[in-house]
């Protein structure tokens, strides 16, 4: 083979098709280490109840990128209305918590409205002045800073820069019409999304490999070791051995550097050991009755719920469960290198019931169902040291001729839709190897 793919998540599958149908080359191959592609795309089924790893939806402001999706899903695609709202003092507020500002206390819309318009705060170094700097006092104390702290387990004066890239700033009219209850919309390439009518999220990959050649996809080839022979790349699994003159990792960095039998740098160990990351729990609660169709999820800043996001399965598709029923799933992260702090799975499961209930989201009798599943490297964490560790490491794999793609190797927090941007333009630039 020409082209080795190392992982069948969006990423790796998503290069093969650009291969493939844009560039005409055939000679590629893909080890995946479960027993079928999916990875951070994977859908899991516990009694006809689906859900995903972490939300995902179909949304893009890379046009081009988001155009493509939809064409390659076809008819397995519905168009949705975003609902996504933030439980603050047991009321909802419109999400993004500026854009729903008239739903608060008239003595917390006055503390936010005032602080944003009378903004003293220097420009920021690192987030946490960020969102001083860019909400004010209030809107930042109220729930941007407690909600970024809980999900990133981070205090937000240790995270870079980096981060603040993914976060619209709000214009004044906005938050000002949002505060005496004129609508406004945050977020707008948001809005609206897409989600495929049935197979929950990891219908995407599947739709990928299907249009790959046949035998592109080797499951069950977890990557042992990775090294030079003949100037060639060797990769051994427990029970084969594959060379490639072009490889491409879409695994871990922290995978990666474990199984790389190369005379590595210790700087580029140190900077890989030194990343950041989170580690995720996703909580089905399966319910007996179809219940807030109306919602697509709902984000909690409280410490009290150990969720910070809860999705609901009536809101993205009516096939991610039984008939006459629904479900929730609630997404909780840890620190990757601590884990959940020695919670069980069953009183992580209980927190979650246990919230939504107290919360009237659902009554006990509601629930026919639960499950859980856990992603070790689920997000990584943009800290202060991360510009100059990742490259440290970009840098080295670009010299040992090593292409990293993916949210995990190139340890970018980047959403399905960048993946396969990258992806496109890495199968770009492979092209132009191949015809140098």
């Amino acid at each position: 083979m020409t082209i080795g793919i190392l992982g069948g998540g969006v990423s790796g599958l998503s290069l093969a098709y650009f291969l493939d149908h844009e560039h005409g080359i055939k000679q590629y191959e893909i080890l995946e280490k479960h027993n079928e592609a999916g990875g951070l795309c994977t859908t899991f089924d516990k009694n006809g109840f689906k859900y995903d790893l972490g939300g995902h939806i179909m949304f893009s402001s890379h046009k081009e990128i988001l155009d493509f999706e939809v064409n390659l899903m076809g008819e397995n695609l519905h168009k949705k209305r975003r609902s996504n709202k933030i439980w603050f003092k047991k009321r909802f507020v419109k999400y993004p918590f500026e854009n729903g500002l008239h739903a608060l206390d008239k003595e917390d819309i006055f503390e936010c409205l005032r602080d944003y318009v009378v903004n003293s705060h220097p420009k920021p170094t690192n987030v946490k002045e960020w969102f001083y700097y860019t909400f004010g006092t209030s809107i930042s104390e109220k729930y941007m800073l407690p909600y970024n702290e809980k999900i990133w387990k981070i205090k937000p004066e240790e995270m870079g820069m980096g981060w603040v890239e993914r976060i619209p700033k709000p214009p004044m009219e906005d938050v000002i019409k949002s505060a005496v209850g004129i609508e406004t919309e945050g977020y707008t390439h948001q809005l609206y999304f897409y989600y495929p009518i049935h197979g929950g999220f990891q219908s995407v990959t599947r739709t990928f490999e299907s249009k790959l050649k046949p035998g592109a996809v080797l499951t069950s080839k977890d990557v042992q070791a990775v090294y030079k022979e003949n100037n060639k790349w060797v990769i051994e699994t427990k029970d084969s051995k594959h060379t490639y003159e072009t490889l491409v990792s879409t695994l871990s960095i922290f995978k990666l550097i474990k199984v790389l039998k190369e005379n590595i740098p210790n700087e580029v160990i140190e900077a890989v050991n030194n990343l950041r990351y989170n580690s995720l729990a996703v909580v089905l609660v399966g319910l007996n009755k179809v219940k807030h169709s109306d919602l697509t999820a709902v984000y909690v800043p409280e410490k009290e719920s150990l969720a910070h996001r809860y999705c609901f399965s009536a809101g993205f598709s009516d096939n991610l469960s039984p008939p006459g029923c629904s479900s929730i799933f609630a997404e909780i992260t840890a620190n990757g290198k601590k884990g959940f702090e020695g919670k069980s799975d069953q009183e992580i499961i209980d927190n979650t019931t246990g919230w939504l209930i107290k919360e009237g989201f659902i009554e006990k009798n509601d629930i026919c169902e639960t499950d859980i599943k856990h992603i070790k490297y689920a997000y990584p964490v943009y800290d202060s040291g991360y510009n100059e560790n990742t490259k440290i490491i970009y840098d080295y794999f670009d010299k040992i001729g090593i292409c990293l793609l993916g949210r995990f190797a190139q340890f970018i927090y980047m959403n399905s839709d960048v993946c396969i941007l990258h992806a496109k333009k890495l199968a770009t630039s492979i092209q132009s190897k191949v015809n140098a």
